[in-house]
């Protein structure tokens, strides 16, 4: 069934549509570049867990502490400030790496201050971008926002890799810098008007129960919580694979880094084909949740025997996960977020960034230590045997509680 996106694209989600596109080119660069540079110098996959584990410090207090204030504030303003801050701290710490050099804790302090406002930025974006979506156009405004990432990787990752290798770091942290500046600009120009709420009261117990009310919502909607937990599962267990993937090719003497950018790439561009073909064609409501399973365990098998597999035979497995992948996480996104109450999102979504932040550390530490031992190949099977069997609990076995979610106009 073809969708009709004639009103999709006015001012406001075009705005932040150019804005995350101009996010998502310097993010991806700078990812694939600190991820590079720690290992380079380091040669420990328990240091470059324990880096990426201090980014995600922030995700386990944070979206407690301030999802009652999203749930209130402008959130238009806090992304514009945020991006425009994070721009300066790029651009402020590139001036610190070239007077110092690679120091391993200046980059922890760095990734643990990236860290916070990140978490922040990600929690009020998410809870602003379904009001700048037109009405009845959830599911194409999701697509898009879904190919936005995958299609950077695809193109910004090689080429981030190849500039790392011949530039070193610094270039990266200067574009990423400009870019964010950038893309404050755009985003400053959004037309919202944020909706009238009752004024807090400021009393201690009253911020305690405003969280609370988050938590009794999970556990009344018990199909929004046994999504939110599945994805905490395969959202960790891909966190440890990812790192034993790139030890794999770190490791190997015929693997190189610009082949590790284009096994990222493959599945990147997978995910821009489904995400336009998704934005074309809707999944019809009865069998939007027997579409996600099946590509949920598809996910999870690929996966598992990606390092056993030859290089051409990597890339087409991450190509074809990213192809379907991308699709399911358009679906659970569109579904979820319309399913949750606009003025309950912050404190569920907070939630949901806890939950994944704990499950991603203490798999990132697992894997961390687990690579020093064992051979990556063994220990990125455990993990998506580990994210199958979590799959099949939650969503499968208790599938009268998840259908409802997943099977409703959107």
């Amino acid at each position: 069934m073809k969708a009709n996106r004639s009103g999709l694209w006015n001012k406001n989600f075009t705005i932040i549509t150019l804005g995350t596109m101009i996010s998502a080119i310097g993010g991806t660069a700078m990812g694939i570049g600190l991820s590079l540079v720690v290992f380079d110098q380091t040669q420990s996959t328990w240091l470059s867990a324990v880096f990426a584990v201090i980014s995600m410090l922030p995700g386990v207090t944070l979206p407690i502490l301030l999802a009652p204030v999203i749930d209130r504030v402008n959130r238009k303003r806090v992304i514009v400030g945020l991006d425009a801050l994070s721009g300066a701290l790029y651009l402020l710490f590139l001036v610190v790496i070239r007077r110092i050099g690679f120091r391993y804790e200046a980059y922890l302090l760095f990734s643990l201050v990236t860290g916070c406002v990140g978490t922040v930025y990600s929690l009020t974006y998410d809870c602003l971008y379904p009001d700048l979506i037109p009405q009845g156009m959830a599911q194409q405004g999701y697509a898009v926002s879904g190919v936005i990432y995958p299609l950077a990787m695809t193109v910004v990752t090689p080429l981030a890799a190849l500039i790392y290798a011949r530039f070193g770091i610094e270039l990266l942290f200067l574009s990423e810098g400009a870019l964010l500046l950038l893309a404050s600009a755009f985003e400053s120009q959004i037309d919202y008007a944020p909706p009238e709420r009752p004024r807090r009261r400021g009393a201690p117990g009253e911020y305690g129960r405003e969280m609370m009310e988050g938590v009794r919502y999970l556990k009344r909607e018990k199909g929004v919580r046994n999504i939110y937990l599945y994805m905490m599962a395969t959202n960790a267990a891909g966190r440890g694979n990812s790192l034993m993937t790139l030890a794999h090719f770190g490791r190997s003497s015929h693997l190189t880094t610009a082949m590790y950018g284009l096994l990222t790439s493959a599945e990147m561009l997978g995910r821009v084909i489904g995400s336009a073909l998704h934005y074309l064609i809707q999944i019809p409501e009865e069998k939007r949740y027997a579409f996600t399973v099946k590509v949920y365990a598809l996910y999870e098998v690929f996966d598992g025997i990606l390092l056993f597999a030859a290089y051409p035979a990597m890339l087409v497995l991450r190509f074809v996960c990213g192809f379907l992948g991308v699709q399911t996480a358009a679906v659970r996104a569109a579904a979820t977020q319309s399913y949750i109450p606009e003025n309950m999102r912050a404190r569920v979504n907070g939630l949901f960034e806890v939950l994944m932040s704990l499950g991603a550390m203490a798999v990132q530490l697992c894997a961390g230590a687990l690579g020093e031992r064992f051979s990556p190949r063994a220990v990125a099977l455990g993990f998506a045997a580990g994210s199958l069997l979590c799959m099949i609990l939650l969503i499968v076995r208790r599938k009268e509680l998840v259908t409802p979610v997943y099977n409703r106009n959107v």
